[in-house]
This record gives C-alpha cells, sequence and structure tokens, in this order.
C-alpha cells in the first residue's frame, strides 16, 4: 500500500514540475508582442500596426478558438497593415488579456473590443472574424454596427449546430477534477496533440511551416488560458440560438467566405444560412479549402477585404 502511494505521489510531483516548467516556458518564448489597453473591466492585449493615415478604413481582427492574435497577424495583420492600420486583440482571457467574470459572453467580449478600438481612437473598422472570432464579429456588429465600415466573416461560426463540445472541454469545466485537469494535465496532454489538432483544422490544406510555434500554440496550454477556451466554447451554443434571430438587422456591407472542405464549422448550416439571413451579404464559398481559409487563401480574403473597404 505504502508503496503504491509512493508511485502515485511521485506521479504527482513529475506532473506538476512539467505543468509548471512548460507554463513558465511558454511565456518565456511567447511574450506579449503588442501594448496594453486598461478598459472596464479588462487589461487588454493589442498589436496596433499600419499607417495612421490611410485611405482605407482600419481593420480590426479577431481571432478563433484555442489560438491568440499571433495566428491572426501570420495570416492576414501583416500584410494588410502595408496599406492601412491594423489591430489584432487576444479576447479575454486568451493570450495575455485578462478576463472578466462575464468574458465568455459574445456581447462582453465585443463590447472590450469596441473599448479598445475607442481608446485607440479607430473610426468606422472593417471587422474581421474567423470561426468563434466570426461570432464576435457578429456580436459587434449587433451592437455598434452605425459606427462601423463593414462585416468580413471567415468560417463564422453563426447558428445553432448538431452535437456538443470536445470531452477535453467538458472535464475543464468541473469544479475540482476540473482544475487538477488543466493544471497537472492539459500542460503535457496538450503539447502532444498539438500536433494532430493542426492538422485537422487546416486539412485539406498544409499549415504554414512552424506554425505551431510562430502563432504561440503553447500558450493555450497554461490553465487560465484553457479554461478560458474552455468556457468559451461550453457556452458558444445557447448565445448562438439566442444571436442567430437578430441576423436580418445587420444592414452593413458583409463579406461572408468560407471553404468548400471545412469540416469544423459547417458552410451549410453557418455560412450559407448566415447569407440568406443578411440581405445583401456576399457568400464566396472557396474549393478545396479547409476552416484555416485565412491561412490558406490570404490574398483572396484580403481582396474581399478590400473590397468591403472601398463600398
Amino acid at each position: 500500500m505504502r508503496v503504491s502511494l509512493l508511485i502515485v505521489f511521485t506521479f504527482l510531483l513529475i506532473l506538476v514540475g512539467a505543468s509548471g516548467c512548460a507554463t513558465w516556458s511558454a511565456e518565456k518564448k511567447y511574450p506579449p508582442i503588442g501594448t496594453f489597453v486598461e478598459t472596464n473591466p479588462a487589461r487588454m492585449h493589442v498589436v496596433d500596426i499600419g499607417p495612421r493615415e490611410s485611405a482605407l478604413p482600419p481593420v480590426i481582427l479577431i481571432h478563433g478558438a484555442s489560438v491568440n492574435l499571433r495566428d491572426m497577424k501570420m495570416a492576414l495583420g501583416d500584410e494588410l497593415a502595408k496599406t492601412r492600420r491594423v489591430i489584432m486583440v487576444d479576447r479575454p482571457g486568451r493570450g495575455y488579456s485578462s478576463r472578466p467574470d462575464n468574458g465568455y459572453e459574445l456581447a462582453a467580449q465585443a463590447r472590450l473590443i469596441k473599448s479598445v478600438a475607442d481608446d485607440l481612437g479607430l473610426e468606422r473598422p472593417v471587422v474581421v472574424g474567423q470561426s468563434f472570432g466570426g461570432a464576435v464579429a457578429l456580436a459587434y456588429s449587433l451592437q455598434y454596427q452605425d459606427e462601423m465600415h463593414g462585416l468580413v466573416l471567415l468560417a463564422a461560426v453563426s447558428h445553432e449546430w448538431p452535437g456538443g463540445i470536445a470531452w477535453y472541454n467538458k472535464v475543464s469545466q468541473w469544479p475540482v477534477l476540473g482544475v487538477a485537469f488543466r493544471r497537472l494535465v492539459i500542460p503535457v496532454y496538450g503539447q502532444l496533440s498539438a500536433e494532430d489538432g493542426i492538422k485537422e483544422s487546416f486539412a485539406p490544406d498544409e499549415a504554414p511551416a512552424n506554425y505551431f510555434d510562430r502563432a504561440g500554440l503553447p500558450l493555450l496550454f497554461r490553465a487560465s488560458d484553457f479554461k478560458a477556451n474552455a468556457q468559451d466554447l461550453a457556452n458558444l451554443k445557447r448565445q448562438i440560438i439566442a444571436q442567430q434571430s437578430r441576423y436580418s438587422e445587420i444592414k452593413l456591407p458583409v463579406a461572408i467566405i468560407t471553404g468548400d472542405a471545412d469540416t469544423t464549422v459547417s458552410p451549410k448550416i453557418h455560412s450559407r444560412q448566415l447569407a440568406e439571413d443578411i440581405q445583401g451579404a456576399d457568400l464566396t464559398i472557396l474549393p478545396d479549402t479547409g476552416h484555416a481559409l485565412h491561412h490558406a487563401e490570404t490574398d483572396r480574403i484580403i481582396d474581399l477585404i478590400d473590397e468591403i473597404s472601398q463600398r
């Protein structure tokens, strides 16, 4: 019995050590790359690049689940910033942004991003959201469309879908076991399973070279970041159900873009239906393209952003 307890105790010590090392290593290797904007009630990590004076409207890029602002920066931000001002924000609780108690709410995330835009003096931006970020961008437009130039949605989650969330996001929500799971298991398990997750998200496209490091994905496997991401996903469907009946209120120039091979966010359930709900929205379906279309079809998406910008 004592030997068994000693083995269990030793195993837990190894997990604790590995977890702490993984968190420390992630923050050392992938530090903040932007500045911080104090909003009420969160401190938001923001990258603000590109010329302040431009004939084109500024762009706000909102990242999806399981990633941080680095994903949007490497896919679209750096290129867009050659001709206009671009801001990218770590959504509340993700990357290096703090998280208020209601930080999982789409409307609350949209309000915090709007506060950042106001603080930085952005006027009438084009708001671009990918995947979960598309759901936030829709919430943003439902609150602030009179202060926007346009809306671009990339494989956006927009409508109720069958099924639930991944098992590890469910476990993360459990009161006691969830804490141990996030602190002891995820920092190690996440690193080992990340490459498979990347392949699944990008398929049938290839991920950019060294994507795992360039996107700072190990930041997700910190306990607080993983908790926020899991909470976002666990609360998403009920908010989408409440939000989807209001899309006809959106009167902005809207571009909806999806890949026909996306197995993560169904083009039929989401983008196609959304194009029917928003009068005048432009729908573009990219052939042989998966969920990470902002990486796979960067030039095409920038062209579509430019089209919305020039309306």
